[in-house]
């Protein structure tokens, strides 16, 4: 069994894994070559959020969602023109604030990336 000390210092290392994504702004991707690079790792319900894609080929369409602990948002279905592209997605005004997920899927390809709402 794990004791308070152990279970403590799990904990702060998983802190501590999490802060170093969102300090450096790492986008999370696929070995397939596709990512997600966010401009800004934070957004407020009801604003738009910009983001850059990079690497998502053979498709027209992409899909973006937002999952969390207070649900899963479906942030709409966008026509693309090229590989990498930016898009500019509406976040619900209803959103409350936490950490998300924002997945961006098109063709056989999906990148995510964690975001903060607040």
């Amino acid at each position: 069994m794990f004791t308070n000390k152990t279970t403590r210092a799990a904990q702060l290392a998983m802190v501590a894994i999490c802060a170093v994504f969102f300090m450096t702004g790492i986008a999370l991707g696929h070995e397939d070559g596709i990512r997600i690079v966010p401009q800004s790792l934070t957004a407020k319900a009801g604003s738009g959020l910009e983001v850059t894609v990079n690497g998502l080929t053979d498709t027209k369409t992409a899909t973006f969602r937002l999952t969390g602990m207070s649900g899963n948002y479906d942030l709409g279905t966008f026509a693309i023109k090229s590989d990498d592209f930016t898009q500019v997605l509406q976040m619900p005004s209803d959103l409350p604030p936490g950490s998300y997920r924002l997945t961006v899927e098109g063709g056989d390809k999906t990148a995510k990336v964690v975001i903060t709402v607040n």
